[in-house]
């Protein structure tokens, strides 16, 4: 194989190679929507040289979430506690929303060591100097836990484009509806079907709350309470 791809003029495959062809297909598809042998196919390799070079299908999805996790900046540990998780967790939106499906794994099963060392480390040592003590770890899996289903949610969203769509049209007929929580509802929803912009800076604006929320509930449960 090795010669063969050499006088074809294709480069030596390795890990990395593997690895990087995965993250172009996850971005592409989802951490979920391609098989080893769409992997094979992007590399110009048979499906068994994947197997030899990493293992199984779930090896190679490893390597991506750690890169995924690789990706993921830390903030100066100087910050207020919470104005550092908000720079963190805002970090780790941008970064998952490159990989769909991938969030859905670290909420469902968390990243497993490696890369996520560094993150878990820092975080947890930031939560006690804060003084959370022994519920340090209760609190950082929590504020990664829903920052991840956020996103999840964000990737499941771009998939039902139409049925979102067809969804929000819906509402049209309810704008001038007698309950007015039910109108100014219907009046959000259809401009969010309508405008992406809009939409966008929504659903920014709605994390943003979401973690001014936890991080204000967190705090008052367990520094204040």
């Amino acid at each position: 194989m090795g010669s063969t791809r050499q006088t074809a003029g294709l480069p030596a495959i390795d890990v990395t190679s593997i690895c990087d062809a995965a993250l172009k297909l996850t971005k592409e598809f989802g951490i979920d929507g391609w098989s080893i042998r769409q992997l094979a196919k992007e590399i110009n390799a048979y499906p068994g040289v994947i197997n030899y070079h990493v293992g199984r299908r779930e090896d190679v999805v490893h390597l991506v979430i750690e890169h995924v996790n690789a990706e993921i900046d830390l903030p100066e540990p100087r910050e207020n506690w919470k104005r550092w998780f908000k720079l963190l967790l805002e970090g780790m939106r941008s970064t998952l929303r490159k990989y769909p499906g991938v969030a859905r794994r670290l909420a469902a099963v968390g990243p497993g060591l490696g890369e996520s060392d560094r993150i878990i480390n820092c975080g947890i040592q930031v939560l006690r100097d804060a003084g959370f003590g022994d519920w340090s770890t209760l609190v950082y899996s929590v504020l990664l836990c829903q920052t991840c289903a956020f996103v999840a949610t964000e990737d499941d969203r771009d998939k039902m484009d139409d049925v979102r769509k067809e969804v929000g049209g819906s509402y049209a007929s309810a704008l001038s509806a007698s309950d007015p929580g039910i109108a100014a509802l219907a009046k959000t929803v259809k401009l969010l079907t309508e405008e992406e912009s809009l939409r966008r800076s929504f659903f920014d604006h709605q994390f943003s709350v979401l973690l001014d929320a936890l991080l204000g509930g967190l705090e008052e449960i367990f520094l204040k309470g």
